[in-house]
């Protein structure tokens, strides 16, 4: 049975600006989705110029009915690959990494494999998941429990033949951003999650956006808790390793940050506007069902009524989330802390947040 207290939503602060008007819809649709899914919470940030709202609806924590706080820390999850190709677009600024030579040239000899070419990879098809390279691991393989590195999941990728020749399809696969990061660590000589913090997260004072160190299975106060049904009853799958995600999905962050982080990328202070513009370079998702396409790590989504918005989306155990911006209107990032219940991005209740705020009745 719902509880009653789940459909209270928490408007949990506003800066020294009032939010754009185009907000009003979206705690209706976070309170609806919430209550209607019998999901255990969702919190969103909308960012408009100066000024923040946040909204919330559900507990981040259903054993101690605690609601959201500002700067709740949530797993970013696949929102991580936009930072990696964010951070690849720099050293393609810098003459560092060029997109249309083959991934051999920067990891000569390491990538090798059953049907697998790096001679014939570019990198552009790397960030836009038309490398062919096989998963690291699926749903029917449980994702390593103890901390291990980028090379130790390629290493498991590896083991798998090729999905396709590189170019011939898109299919999202968190291998290309292992590699990706990789690249990085090879251009740079740097840890990637420390150029990735040089590059991006310290100069946007993205405070509370951080890879979490080997073997940290928790997030730093406060969090919000990870629920996901299991046997019919609904278990706490907060404690991730993170590593296990690695360049692929690790990052933690808070929605505050990320609304921060994909203003500036569409802003032009993080890349340029021509480099920029490579990122929207798209081709179709296939399950996108018109909606969505991919770019270099930025997804494009056609709204219902016509607008684009860009931004990226993440889902890891408990952790549900999209971040999102127009050119012409407000940045979102969203997290819901226990599944959906979709099928299709037709049926994604995130898409339904999205046309709260960018197509108002």
């Amino acid at each position: 049975m719902r509880s009653t207290a789940v459909a209270i939503l928490l408007i949990l602060g506003l800066a020294t600006a009032p939010a754009h008007a185009e907000t009003a819809p979206v705690p209706d649709a976070l309170t609806r989705i919430v209550v209607d899914g019998d999901l255990a919470g969702a919190v969103a940030v909308v960012r408009d110029g100066p000024g923040l709202t946040r909204f919330a609806a559900g507990h981040s924590d259903v054993h101690t009915r605690t609601g959201f706080v500002p700067n709740t820390h949530v797993r970013a999850a696949s929102i991580t690959k936009t930072f990696v190709a964010a951070t690849v677009m720099q050293l393609v600024a810098e003459g560092r990494v060029d997109l249309d030579a083959p991934i051999e040239t920067y990891l000569p000899g390491r990538i090798r494999g059953n049907g697998i070419d790096a001679d014939a990879i570019t990198m552009r098809q790397l960030l836009r998941h038309q490398s062919g390279l096989p998963e690291y691991f699926d749903k029917d393989t449980a994702p390593p429990v103890e901390p291990v590195t980028g090379e130790q999941l390629l290493d498991m990728a590896l083991s798998r033949p090729a999905q396709f020749p590189p170019g011939a399809e898109m299919r999202y696969t968190n291998t290309n951003y292992i590699v990706a990061g990789l690249v990085i660590e090879k251009v740079t000589t740097r840890p990637a999650v420390e150029e990735i913090t040089r590059r991006i997260i310290a100069p946007l004072g993205l405070s509370e956006t951080y890879f979490p160190a080997p073997g940290d299975t928790g997030l730093r106060q406060p969090f919000a808790h990870g629920y996901e049904i299991d046997d019919g009853g609904r278990t706490d799958v907060t404690d991730f390793n993170a590593s296990a995600a690695g360049l692929a999905g690790g990052l933690i962050s808070t929605n505050e940050d990320t609304t921060a982080f994909i203003t500036a990328l569409l802003d032009g202070r993080i890349v340029a506007r021509p480099l920029l513009d490579q990122m929207m370079e798209t081709v179709p998702m296939p399950g996108g069902d018109g909606l969505l396409s991919y770019g270099l790590g930025l997804s494009k989504v056609s709204l219902p009524c016509g607008r684009t918005a860009w931004g990226h989306g993440g889902d890891l155990q408990g952790f549900h989330s999209f971040m999102a911006k127009t050119f012409d209107g407000p940045a979102i990032s969203m997290t819901f802390t226990q599944s959906p219940d979709a099928t299709s991005p037709a049926t994604d209740p995130r898409g339904d947040v999205l046309t709260a705020l960018y197509c108002p009745a």
